[in-house]
Formats: structure tokens, C-alpha cells, sequence
């Protein structure tokens, strides 16, 4: 039994959505094709969820309707992927629509970048390519089926079950992201994995291929981590999606604690995605991975600071000099693993001591340019720690009195 959603559209859709859609109901009659909105935006409607972004399948040339678009209702395309044949287009009202040709997807390898073909397909193929059975239903916007919805695979019944199911048995084979996707979709609605898909995601994880672009993985854990969840950490090692990555299970983290470095603005929220995905990689062997310069610093100064954490708290210089001059990032996940409340200490108290003359003023009062000015802006730091200096000229007394009393 076909499922009409003109009720749906009408109330849910945003005003500055409607006329774009209007819009290109009339493009499709003009250019004689079939158009579908697909995937997020037919699940939240059903979901009844605020509605954020569009996307529309075209059955033809999704790049020629585009330029449509432009040269007959003065849209603006923003974006062409021309291998892919979509087009993202700004309309009159300000929304943006991303259009995309159907199209079939071969996977050549596993977990290798799939190769498309077959553009302008028919719906059921585009949809047989997606990830779970929940982003494959489909509303037509014109036709004789026109607001109908498009239900291959029961995805509205897994819909209203909460339930998120694979297509097929090698969805994960072909593409591992999905496995980190499923738990973002999971935690993000509130919904569970269903058992023969858990199954299969174990199976995977049990000998996972590592001869794969770990980038699109990264992308999806990032995107994972987005969401504003204190259990998303907790999940991710509770499914073992750390075997993504790595052979080793990374080091327990807490999130909530995050809440106590925020008056000293280390970090926006949008870089807690980030500082989490480190976390997950901090066993890793990191070296193996497509990991930028900073995050494998980041990585490193951890490991350091783990380390050499217990040696370093016997006084204050010694907390100083073990978090002074890290990353910001480095200390927010040593933080998270420790909670350490000598960090707190260093962040409150310690971290805005600096000495203030430098070489030159050294060299003025009779020092020979050496090593040994280390020794000396030490031994002024240990001083202006313990609070018995606290201006330049008692800095330039003191480094006086360091080299008489050494006969430097």
C-alpha cells in the first residue's frame, strides 16, 4: 500500500525550501525526467526531526538540470562534481539543494573507492548503492506518483522500529566507514543495530582489511564524534570500531571532564571531534596512518607526558616544566585519561610565569654565550615560581648573583 506525503512536505518543510522545490517540479516536467528527494531528508520527515538540508536525485543528468536551474530561474550553482555528475545550487530564497544523477556504484576492491556508472538509472538501482535500509526511501516530486513514498527495502518499517539494517551482507566488505556511520546514526537518533547487521559488523571488525584509504574512515569519525553525546567514546570502544585502526584498544578517556578545562579556552567545541578521534588513536601505530604533522606532535607529547607524569610533581617547577610549551590538544587528552589535577594547577597557577631577559641581557652582564643560560633562566624561573622574584630588574639582580656566587 503506497504512503502519500504531501502532508508531511507541506508542514514540515522549511519556507525557503518550498518554492526551491517548486521550482524544480517544474524543471523535471520541462526536461521530461523524474525527480525524488532521498535519503536524510525523507527519514526525518517521516521522524518528524527538523529539517536542515536537501537532497534531490534526478533520473537523468543532475549536472544539465543544474545549469536548468541557472539559466531559467537564475539560481546559482556553487558547486559541479563532474566523475559523480551532482551539482549543489543556490536558489533565489537562499537555500542550497544538492541534485545528484542516480546512478549504480562497482566496488572494484574491497573497501576501495567504489566507481560510478550507469547515470540517469533507474531508482531502485541508485538506492541498491546506499548504506543502510533507513536512507534508501525516496519521495517523487512529480509524475503520476508524485508525493508517494518509495520504499525498497522497508525502510519505513525499520524506521518506526528504530532500527538500522545493511542492505546486503558485504555493505561492510565493500565500504568499512559504513561500521562507524552505523554507530553515528545509532547515537544520533536513538536507534539500535539490528542483530544480523551487528553480526556481520563483527565478522569485519574480527580481521578488518587495513589496505584501504584510512581517509574516508577518519572523515566518518570525525563526523561521529560531532555529536554532542557524552557516550560516544564509550561506544565506540564498547563496538570495537577502534579495530578500524589499530590491533590496540586505545586508553579510557572521560569525557565529561572536559568541562573543567573550559574556562581556560583551550579548545572551541568544534575541535572536540578532533581531540577525541586522537584519543581513539593515541595505541595506534599512527606513523602507518594518513595523519597530518600536528596530529602525530599531538600523539607524541601525550605518550611523553603519560610517561614522565609521575617523576615530574615533587614542586612546581617541576609540574611547569613537563606541560609548558605543549600543544593545547596534547594536555586535553593527557587531561581526559588522567584527570590530573596538576594540569589544573599548571592552567591556574603556573602556566602565564614566564622570564623575562633573555640572552642579551645575559651577555651584558658579563655571560659568555653557552648552554649554561639555560641553567641560569632555570634557576630565575624556579625563583619567580616560588613567588621571591617578580620583576625584570630582580631577574637581572639575581642572574648578578648566580655569577658571583659560580664565579662565572
Amino acid at each position: 500500500m503506497s504512503k502519500n506525503l504531501e502532508f508531511e512536505l507541506k508542514n514540515q518543510i522549511p519556507e525557503l525550501y518550498k518554492s526551491a522545490i517548486k521550482i524544480s517540479e517544474q524543471t523535471a516536467e520541462e526536461l521530461h525526467c523524474n525527480i525524488y528527494l532521498i535519503g536524510g531528508i525523507v527519514r526525518d520527515l517521516i521522524l518528524n526531526n527538523t529539517i536542515k538540508d536537501i537532497d534531490i536525485a534526478v533520473q537523468a543528468d543532475a549536472v544539465m538540470f543544474a545549469k536548468r536551474l541557472e539559466k531559467k530561474y537564475g539560481c546559482k550553482i556553487l558547486k559541479i562534481q563532474e566523475n559523480l555528475r551532482t551539482a549543489s545550487v543556490e536558489f533565489k530564497s537562499g537555500c542550497v539543494i544538492d541534485f545528484a544523477s542516480t546512478r549504480e556504484e562497482l566496488y572494484k576492491a574491497p573497501g576501495m573507492l567504489p566507481v560510478a556508472h550507469n547515470f540517469g538509472c533507474d531508482l531502485k538501482s541508485d538506492v541498491q548503492r546506499r548504506d543502510f535500509t533507513i536512507n534508501t526511501l525516496a519521495i517523487s516530486l512529480n509524475g503520476a506518483e508524485k508525493y508517494n513514498l518509495i520504499d525498497f527495502y522497508n525502510g519505513y518499517d525499520d524506521i518506526k522500529n528504530k532500527k538500522i539494517r545493511i542492505l546486503h551482507n558485504n555493505s561492510f566488505i565493500d565500504d568499512p566507514s559504513r561500521i562507524v556511520r552505523a554507530l553515528k546514526f545509532m547515537v544520533r537518533l536513538n536507534f539500535s543495530i539490528e542483530e544480523n547487521t551487528i553480526k556481520l559488523l563483527n565478522e569485519y571488525l574480527s580481521n578488518p582489511c587495513r589496505n584501504i584509504p584510512i581517509e574516508r574512515i577518519k572523515n566518518e569519525f570525525l563526523q561521529y564524534f560531532s555529536i554532542k553525546k557524552d557516550n560516544t567514546f564509550d561506544i565506540a570502544l564498547d563496538f570495537g570500531v577502534f579495530k578500524l585502526l589499530s590491533d590496540n584498544p586505545p586508553l579510557t578517556v572521560n569525557i565529561k571532564v572536559l568541562d573543567n578545562l573550559k574556562l581556560f579556552n583551550l579548545f572551541d567545541d568544534d575541535e572536540i571531534n578532533e581531540i577525541l578521534l586522537l584519543c581513539l588513536l593515541l595505541n595506534s601505530d599512527y606513523n602507518s596512518l594518513s595523519l597530518t604533522s600536528q596530529e602525530k606532535k599531538i600523539l607524541i607529547e601525550v605518550k611523553e607526558l603519560l610517561n614522565n607524569a609521575e617523576h615530574s610533581f615533587s614542586d612546581d617547577f617541576k609540574i611547569y616544566k613537563l606541560f609548558n610549551k605543549k600543544l593545547n590538544k596534547s594536555l586535553i587528552i593527557y587531561y581526559l585519561i588522567t584527570k590530573d589535577e596538576n594540569l589544573i594547577k599548571y592552567l591556574n597557577k603556573l602556566k602565564n610565569i614566564t622570564v623575562e631577559i633573555n640572552g642579551n641581557d645575559l651577555i651584558e652582564l658579563g655571560y659568555k654565550p653557552s648552554g649554561y643560560f639555560t641553567v641560569v633562566f632555570d634557576e630565575i624561573l624556579k625563583e619567580k615560581i616560588k613567588g621571591n622574584i617578580t620583576t625584570k630588574q630582580e631577574e637581572i639582580n639575581f642572574a648578578k648573583f648566580i655569577k658571583e656566587k659560580r664565579n662565572i
